[in-house]
C-alpha cells in the first residue's frame, strides 16, 4: 500500500521528533511528534508556574489568569500559534526545496525544525537533542539559511556586510538578519515602490514606521539559488522591529496568533472590531484608536490586504505587557485589483465605498470605543493624508500607472470618509 506523502518515513534516519520552545533564553515548553504524525505541545512546568510571563501569546492566556491547559494533540498540524511562524506559498515552497533533505513538502513540523533558530519575534524552536539532531547541521555540511518570515510575498531575512564593499547577504548557520528584503513581483509592477511610498505616507502623518530603503539586486551577494528571485526591479529593505540594534530579539505576535487562527483563515478569522476590542483589553484605548487611524489609512489609499497577519503586538522590555507594533506590509492594492475591498469586515462591510459614517459608528459600538473618538480619528487621518500625499517626494519613484490609480482612489474615498465629520 502506498504511503501518504505527509506520513513519516519509517526509514528516515535522524528525523527530529521533539522540539524545545524558547522565548529568548527561557524554556517555554516542548513540541513532540508522535507516531501517526500527531503533534503535541506542552508547557514547561517552571514556565507554567510563572502564570505565563513573559508572554508567549495571548491565545494561551486563560480568562481567569495564568495559562490554559495544554492544547490537544493535532493530526499532521502544529498549534495555530506555531503554524503562523512559518512562511506561506512561494516562500514556503522555496524553503522546502532549499531544505529538501530535512523537510517533506507540506509538513509543518519538519519546516519548523529546520527554520526554528530564526523565527519572527523572540521565539526559538530547537531540536531537543541540540543542533546535531537536525541532519542538515551535521559537522562537515555547509551552513544553511534557517530563517522564517510569515506571509506569502517572496522575502528574505538579510544582514548588512561590514567592511569593504558593504552590501547585503543572507545569514547562514547561527547568524540572523536585522533586515527584511522584499523582492519585486513578476505579476504586479512597481510593488516595491508602492510599499515604499505607502510607508513614507504613514511616516509623514505621524505613524510608527520602521526604517526602509530601496536597493538594487546588485547590492546582494550569496543568495542561495533556491531562494533567488528572478525578477527585475528595486528591492525594498526594511529594518526588522523584532530585532534591536545589537541583534537582540524582541517578541511579537500577529493577530492570527492572538486569536488562534490558522494562516488559511487570516481574511475571515475575525473582524476589525475584534482587533480593536483586543487592543483595548490588552494594551489601551489609545492603541485601539491608533488602529482606527491605520484602518482609515488603508481605506483612503485602497489597501485591501490588511488581514490578521498584517497587524501585530510587540512585547518590549521584560515581555510582560504588549503594545501595538509598528505599521508594516502597507501598500495600495487597487492598482492591481481595482475591485479590491478591505481585508477584514469593518462595521459589517468590506467594500471601500461603503465605509461612510454609519459603518464606522457600527464598528465603534461593536469595539466598545467612544463613537466620537473613532469618527475624529478617521477625519483627522484623511485630512492629514490629503495634506501630505499630493506633495510626497517618494511619489516620483512609483510607476505613473500605479500612482494614477492610487490618486483616483484617494479622490473617491476622501468625501466618503469625511462623512464622519
Amino acid at each position: 500500500m502506498a504511503r501518504h506523502p505527509h506520513a513519516p518515513d519509517p526509514h528516515a534516519s535522524g528525523r527530529v521528533e521533539s522540539l524545545d520552545v524558547f522565548l529568548k533564553t527561557i524554556k517555554i515548553g516542548t513540541i513532540i511528534r508522535t507516531p501517526g504524525d500527531f503533534t503535541a505541545f506542552s508547557f514547561d512546568a517552571a514556565y507554567r508556574a510563572t502564570g505565563g510571563s513573559p508572554v508567549l501569546s495571548l491565545s494561551f492566556r486563560a480568562a481567569t489568569g495564568g495559562l490554559r491547559k495544554d492544547p490537544k494533540p493535532l493530526a499532521g498540524a502544529l498549534p495555530a500559534f506555531f503554524a503562523n511562524l512559518l512562511p506561506e506559498d512561494k516562500l514556503r515552497t522555496a524553503m522546502e526545496r532549499y531544505h529538501a533533505g530535512d523537510v517533506r513538502p507540506g509538513n509543518d513540523f519538519d519546516l519548523l525544525a529546520a527554520l526554528g533558530a530564526d523565527l519572527p519575534g523572540a521565539v526559538r524552536v530547537l531540536p531537543s537533542g541540540g543542533p546535531k539532531a537536525v541532519r542538515g547541521t551535521r559537522i562537515g555540511t555547509s551552513p544553511k539559511a534557517r530563517f522564517s518570515l510569515a506571509g506569502v510575498q517572496m522575502k528574505l531575512s538579510v544582514m548588512k556586510n561590514t567592511g569593504k564593499g558593504g552590501g547585503l547577504t543572507v545569514p547562514l548557520g547561527n547568524n540572523q538578519g536585522q533586515y527584511i528584503a522584499k523582492f519585486p513581483s513578476t505579476t504586479f509592477p512597481g510593488v516595491s515602490e508602492n510599499e515604499f511610498v505607502s510607508l513614507a505616507l504613514a511616516a509623514a502623518i505621524g505613524m510608527d514606521v520602521p526604517e526602509r530603503e530601496l536597493v538594487e539586486k546588485a547590492d546582494f551577494e550569496g543568495i542561495p539559488e533556491e531562494l533567488d528571485v528572478r525578477a527585475d526591479g528595486r528591492i525594498l529593505v526594511i529594518r526588522r522591529f523584532d530585532r534591536d540594534a545589537d541583534g537582540e530579539r524582541t517578541h511579537i505576535e500577529d493577530f492570527a496568533q492572538v486569536f488562534g487562527v490558522y494562516p488559511s483563515r487570516k481574511y475571515e478569522g475575525a473582524a476589525c472590531h475584534d482587533i480593536a476590542a483586543a487592543l483595548v483589553a490588552a494594551v489601551s484605548p489609545a492603541a485601539a484608536l491608533e488602529f482606527v487611524r491605520r484602518l482609515a489609512l488603508a481605506a483612503v489609499t485602497g489597501n485591501g490586504d490588511m488581514h490578521l497577519k498584517n497587524w501585530s503586538l510587540i512585547y518590549p522590555d521584560d515581555g510582560s505587557r504588549p503594545a501595538l507594533a509598528p505599521i508594516y506590509d502597507v501598500l495600495s492594492t487597487v492598482p492591481y485589483m481595482p475591485a479590491d475591498a478591505m481585508a477584514l469586515s469593518l462595521g459589517g462591510e468590506r467594500s471601500f465605498k461603503a465605509l461612510s459614517a454609519p459603518r464606522w459608528k457600527a464598528f465603534a459600538n461593536r469595539a466598545r470605543l467612544p463613537e466620537a473618538a473613532v469618527m475624529k480619528a478617521v477625519v483627522d487621518t484623511v485630512t492629514l493624508v490629503n495634506a501630505c500625499w499630493w506633495r510626497l517626494p517618494e511619489r516620483d519613484l512609483v510607476p505613473a500607472s500605479v500612482i494614477e490609480r492610487i490618486d483616483a482612489h484617494v479622490r473617491v474615498m476622501t468625501p466618503i470618509l469625511m462623512t464622519c465629520a
